[in-house]
């Protein structure tokens, strides 16, 4: 009976932690037409995140690196001119795009666009690549070495989840790049061998 409940217990802690590590970031972003306003608030877990509050000319207007786990920022509107404006949010898994209509008393937000990126772990010469391919188009990963001589090239079509290890226990001594390319962006991750 001991060794039941011990066992039960040890199960319930290991669902506790993995449940808690895999918490997604919280992130909401508000207009308050009240107070003419944009408030943005982001639950992390301690990964860096860049934020931008941009013009229609791309123009920054405010830009601030967030390594709190608990951040909170008002954007006081009453002063800026008709017209388009975008929020940004980037960090290592993912980068979002809100389009801010700002017309004299109404403030709006009108679209929204994700973009998930890979994700690189590097573990002694192991190299390991994981992304979410929810469009499922072509996905384009090539290595390079150093001299800029292809070393691997793989494509992936209709594919939602992407998952690739590279081993370069074997490589020479060099420095490789491994090229991600979607129809978001091109992504670039270098691993160093000795």
């Amino acid at each position: 009976m001991k060794t039941t409940m011990k066992f039960i217990a040890a199960v319930a802690l290991t669902l506790t932690t993995v449940v808690g590590m895999a918490k997604e970031p919280k992130l909401n972003l508000i207009v308050n037409n009240e107070t003419r306003s944009l408030v943005f608030e982001l639950e992390t877990q301690s990964e860096e995140t860049k934020i931008k509050f941009l013009d229609d000319q791309n123009n920054v207007l405010y830009s601030e690196n967030v390594s709190d786990e608990v951040y909170s920022k008002r954007f006081d509107l009453k002063r800026l001119e008709n017209g388009e404006y975008f929020f940004t949010m980037e960090n290592a898994l993912r980068s979002i795009i809100y389009t801010i209509n700002v017309k004299d008393e109404e403030s709006s937000i009108t679209e929204s666009n994700e973009v998930l990126k890979p994700f690189f772990r590097k573990s002694d010469d192991m190299l390991y690549l994981n992304l979410l391919n929810l469009k499922k188009g072509k996905v384009g990963i090539k290595v390079y070495d150093g001299n800029h001589g292809l070393v691997y090239a793989q494509d992936f079509m209709n594919e939602t989840i992407i998952e690739k290890a590279f081993n370069f226990k074997s490589a020479k001594a060099d420095e490789y790049t491994v090229v991600v390319k979607n129809s978001d962006g091109t992504y670039y991750e270098n691993i160093v061998v000795n």
